[in-house]
């Protein structure tokens, strides 16, 4: 059963990440190179999501099912931003867009008895901050708390999530790993849109329909200005940045587990 779970959620999409980064090696026009980053993020989630969920339909039948297709239109749009380069407003206000539309899909089951106007207002407001703080940032924040949040899913929330949180984790520590400790083949605006949105789809997708623990889920919020902290602290001298961001995001997202963790652990003993 583990290692099934394994395979699943850490191998085979580590597998195919992989090979869809080593395109990226070949030599081209550099501008590419964040493309085929954020390919290779899709892909491998995408291998996941097929051996874990494995429903495709249109509409979807479960709110997770949007994911796909959320993943696919932040390619195509965002791939657009690293190979022109949109303006700084114009990236904003698609991030704003697409943040309240994909809040509102995901949401969607709840309209039939009613408007969740407060609930969508938090979790676009949340979606959005989150995208903006991550967007450009090449640390290992995002890998963290995407670690973290499979970890809090998992034990307090979903299974299903929790493998699936666990997959967005792995695809994006390869890619972390890849372009250590010299940037090969950049996260880019599309990359990160992708792998944002799959974090802020998931973890809106545990609030909203599997009671994931709410203070864990915030505590690993609480890593985010670990990015900024960490270039603050290390004054611009890259080979301390990622060290110092990397150790102040593991604070919260450690303690977010540790609580989760017990939690799991009270109700099962």
């Amino acid at each position: 059963m583990l290692l099934s779970m394994a395979r699943e959620t850490i191998l085979w999409p580590s597998a195919a990440a992989l090979a869809a980064m080593l395109l990226g090696l070949f030599p081209g026009d550099a501008r590419f190179k964040p493309v085929v980053s954020a390919i290779a993020t899709g892909t491998g989630f995408l291998v996941g999501y097929t051996l874990i969920y494995g429903t495709f339909a249109f509409p979807p039948i479960e709110p997770q099912g949007w994911l796909p297709a959320l993943l696919a239109t932040n390619i195509l749009i965002f791939s657009f931003d690293d190979l022109a380069g949109f303006s700084h407003n114009i990236r904003i206000a698609l991030q704003g867009i697409l943040s309240i539309a994909g809040s509102a899909l995901i949401l969607l089951p709840l309209f039939k008895t009613g408007f969740p106007a407060l609930q969508l207002a938090l979790s676009s407001l949340l979606w959005f901050g989150l995208w903006i703080a991550l967007d450009g940032r090449k640390g290992p924040v995002l890998l963290l708390v995407a670690a973290g949040n499979a970890i809090v899913s998992a034990t307090t929330g979903s299974t299903m999530l929790g493998q699936l949180g666990g997959v967005l984790a792995a695809v994006l520590g390869w890619q972390l790993a890849f372009n250590f400790p010299k940037s090969r083949i950049p996260l880019g605006h599309a990359g990160t849109a992708v792998a944002v949105t799959l974090l802020a789809s998931l973890m809106l997708i545990g609030h909203a329909y599997a009671d994931t623990a709410l203070i864990p889920s915030l505590l690993l919020l609480c890593a985010i200005p670990a990015d900024f902290l960490g270039k603050h602290l290390s004054r611009n001298r890259k080979s301390l940045e990622m060290v110092i961001c990397g150790a102040l995001a593991l604070i919260p997202v450690a303690i977010a587990s540790a609580i989760a963790i017990k939690s799991y652990l009270a109700q099962e003993y």
